[in-house]
């Protein structure tokens, strides 16, 4: 059987970026927290062999046969604009993974040669960062002026995603823990964050029976949660959380319908306005954000609350 041809390398042209290759579906952000025209990560899928004889500028390798178990180093589903690049059969197999997880993404065959015509593509091992945190923090952390270095951290960090990009965000001046119960979710968080040359602490805690100031002798000037909800934790944190010091958190609302996917129970889900009472002028804090979006659960966007705060005394 005839082999595909080999694309042609040639140096980053200028007039031809990466956004440039990409149809206007795959530029729009996926969640509103997302600047206007976020750069798509581009994810190729072909073996590392291939990535490292021709690949477009910009792209990170990810070969399929890796694909399964390096899914937590994805961009969270559904939050940021995703290409993959590979041959008809890898995108197909990567599709029937993908897809029912909630990602969504652009398709660039790489076996057309019309694909490679014109591109910035380059040659050699250099692979661009795949790691993005959820798209609310992201936007968070880029709108406000950050506290005084101290203790960052993560409530139910899983596989470490936001635990890392906080601590690539903030820097060594800072002491960046993730916290979960789930073992197997920090063993691959600690890989995650070695892999990308960071230094992060992760621990295995239950923060429901557990304060969060015992994970660290330094103040807490941020503390965020994706995806986690516990009242007496959320209710303890002016007490925690250091005078200037930031809440960014994110979860599940209990909205106009009933819910298509967990958590199910309202218990385990936010009322309105309950985040704007904890975090409000009486509770010590100055709410900068506030606003309802929709989250990603069992492969459905269920309703959502989003809170950025920061305390004032």
């Amino acid at each position: 059987r005839a082999r595909p041809k080999t694309p042609h390398c040639t140096p980053p042209n200028p007039t031809i970026s990466l956004l440039s290759l990409l149809p206007a579906a795959a530029l729009s952000a996926p969640a509103s927290f997302l600047a206007a025209g976020e750069p798509p990560v581009v994810v190729d899928l072909r073996p590392r062999e291939a990535f490292e004889q021709c690949h477009l500028s910009g792209s990170s390798s990810l070969p399929l046969t890796s694909l399964r178990v390096r899914l937590f180093e994805l961009p969270p589903p559904g939050e940021w604009p995703l290409t993959l690049v590979g041959s008809a059969a890898e995108l197909e197999t990567a599709r029937a993974l993908l897809l029912p997880k909630g990602w969504k993404f652009e398709e660039r065959h790489a076996d057309d040669s019309a694909f490679w015509e014109g591109a910035a593509s380059e040659s050699g091992p250099d692979s661009a960062p795949l790691l993005r945190p959820n798209a609310f923090l992201a936007s968070a952390l880029r709108q406000v002026d950050l506290p005084e270095a101290g203790a960052a951290i993560d409530v139910g960090c899983g596989s470490g995603r936001d635990a890392v990009f906080l601590a690539q965000t903030l820097g060594d001046t800072w002491e960046t823990i993730g916290v979960d119960n789930h073992k197997g979710a920090l063993e691959r968080a600690q890989r995650l964050a070695d892999g990308c040359g960071v230094s992060a602490a992760f621990a295995l805690a239950n923060v429901r029976k557990q304060s969060l100031s015992d994970l660290t002798e330094r103040p807490i000037s941020i503390v965020h949660g994706c995806r986690f909800l516990d009242r007496p934790l959320l209710r303890a944190l002016p007490e925690v959380v250091a005078p200037g010091g930031l809440v960014v958190w994110s979860t599940f609302l209990d909205g106009d319908g009933p819910p298509q996917a967990p958590p199910f129970r309202p218990s385990r889900r936010l009322q309105r306005g309950e985040m704007e009472h904890l975090f409000g002028e009486s509770r010590g804090f100055e709410v900068l954000r506030a606003e309802e979006g929709t989250l990603l659960t069992r492969g459905v966007w269920e309703s959502a609350q989003f809170l950025l705060a920061r305390r004032t005394r």
